[in-house]
């Protein structure tokens, strides 16, 4: 995941309203969480402590009792008492509430994931098969077996470069 331009700005700017808000709508955006930690961290290392001390309000975690509007008020709540508490809270309804869309996410991620894995080995076999055919056609003295062979190698090269450079 990438963090936005806008939020950079904001951290650089010392607007730690900005921030929190933005933080706290990244829970919706991606309620896997990586999204928000990822920002958290970024926003951490160059403002320091976001949180506030937890505001007193008992949090209700038990899941059978979790709904939108119970969401919302805590979204509206933590935008003035961004406590560790209320965040956890936060991360946790979201997680249980939208748990198909962090399910699709997920499975998303493993499909390209393997993608860029089955490249990376068509690749490898490639380059491998190249050398092979180019050692051959250098050993029998076959002009066109060892340029297909360096062709092929090439070719599997290529495209280890570019998964990595997809990476």
């Amino acid at each position: 995941m990438a963090i936005t331009k806008e939020f950079m700005e904001a951290v650089q700017a010392g607007n730690k309203m900005r921030v929190r808000i933005m933080l706290k709508d990244s829970l919706l955006i991606d309620p896997t969480i990586m999204q928000f930690e990822e920002m958290e961290h970024y926003a951490a290392q160059k403002m320091g402590n976001l949180y506030t001390e937890h505001d007193g309000e008992e949090l209700n975690f038990d899941t059978s009792t979790w709904n939108e509007d119970y969401l919302n008020r805590q979204m509206v709540v933590v935008v003035k008492h961004f406590s560790k508490e209320r965040i956890d809270l936060l991360k946790k309804m979201v997680g249980f509430l939208y748990k198909e869309k962090v399910d699709k996410i997920r499975n998303e991620e493993k499909r390209i994931e393997k993608q860029h894995k089955t490249q990376k080995q068509v690749g490898a076999g490639m380059a491998a098969a190249g050398v092979v055919l180019t050692a051959a056609g250098i050993s029998t003295s076959r002009i066109g077996l060892t340029i297909g062979g360096v062709a092929v190698a090439v070719t599997g090269i290529v495209l280890i470069v570019k998964d990595k450079e997809g990476a």
